[in-house]
């Protein structure tokens, strides 16, 4: 039953526009009818129609002799039943008619906005140039640090003295380290963090606030804090005890108008579409007064 209503609901999609396009066709008397199904005609720019709406991707399956067929009937099929259900006076029920007003609705009113809102308001070159002379520094791509790191776990319900044994574990672990011990080795066999032990440690690179949530505050702060190639002390921070070791930094690296252009105009078109629709809804209340009836 599930498959047969997907079916009806595939067919809806594709013939939702057939009528609009085949009122067109008829006035215009210039398309070839293609089929009957009682006193519907469908005819070529019905089909048309259909392809168009759908997404690019899927037009390709309708361009052979065999695609076109299989429209076509879909098309039928559509029409038959569309046609049973006005017979049967489905499309009077209250509750259907409420549907297929608010479905209206929602078309008319996408239509609407476009034509009144989104055709109409765009961000100009001086306003994207403008906004990003007093906003360059929105478009810097950050400072970012990529570190190896050690876990040592400490679990929740971890004695004080469990949690004491393992601190001294990560302290000798340091002490190989300074002694020049494979960091990414020991990080393979050591660490608790399931995220980067398989490499190493390897975090990748990431900007502050990005890992925060993670490893905590003052894992951050060492990771900013230390140079290329230098090795922190054993420091405590979600999850357990840490040692990091800084293995390459970006510096903060200026975006140029270009490669900001596209996310300006995006934001500021969308801020004056926003501030257009709110001025158009305002201007509608005059035009439709509101009167608000007491519950």
């Amino acid at each position: 039953m599930r498959m047969f209503y997907a079916c009806v609901m595939g067919l809806a999609l594709l013939c939702c526009a057939a009528r609009p396009a085949a009122c067109a066709a008829e006035e215009q008397k210039a398309d070839t009818v293609l089929a009957t199904v009682g006193k519907e005609k469908i005819t070529q720019a019905d089909l048309d129609a259909k392809v168009t709406m759908l997404p690019p991707q899927f037009r390709d399956r309708y361009d052979t002799p065999e695609g076109k067929q299989k429209l076509l009937d879909q098309v039928v099929k559509f029409s038959m039943l569309s046609q049973e259900a006005r017979a049967l006076g489905l499309h009077k029920r209250e509750e259907i008619a409420q549907r297929i007003k608010e479905i209206t609705d929602n078309i008319i009113i996408q239509e609407l906005t476009k034509q009144e809102v989104t055709d109409k308001v765009t961000a100009s070159d001086a306003e994207i140039e403008n906004y990003f002379k007093e906003n360059k520094q929105e478009f810097a791509k950050p400072e970012k640090v990529k570190v190896n790191l050690i876990l040592f776990e400490v679990k929740g319900d971890a004695t004080p003295e469990q949690k004491k044994e393992i601190e001294k574990k990560a302290k000798e672990t340091l002490k190989q380290l300074k002694k020049g011990e494979d960091f990414a080795k020991l990080a393979g066999e050591l660490s608790a963090d399931k995220r980067t032990n398989k490499r190493g440690g390897d975090t990748g690179f990431f900007a502050r606030g990005r890992r925060s949530n993670t490893y905590g505050e003052v894992f951050e702060q060492k990771a900013f804090g230390l140079k290329p190639g230098e090795l922190s002390d054993v420091f405590e921070d979600k999850g357990g005890f840490f040692i990091v070791k800084v293995a390459e930094k970006k510096a903060e690296e200026a975006q140029s108008l270009e490669e900001s252009r596209k996310k300006i105009e995006r934001q500021l078109t969308q801020e004056k579409q926003k501030q257009h629709y709110d001025a158009f809804v305002e201007s509608l209340k005059k035009k439709y007064p509101i009167k608000m009836m007491q519950p």
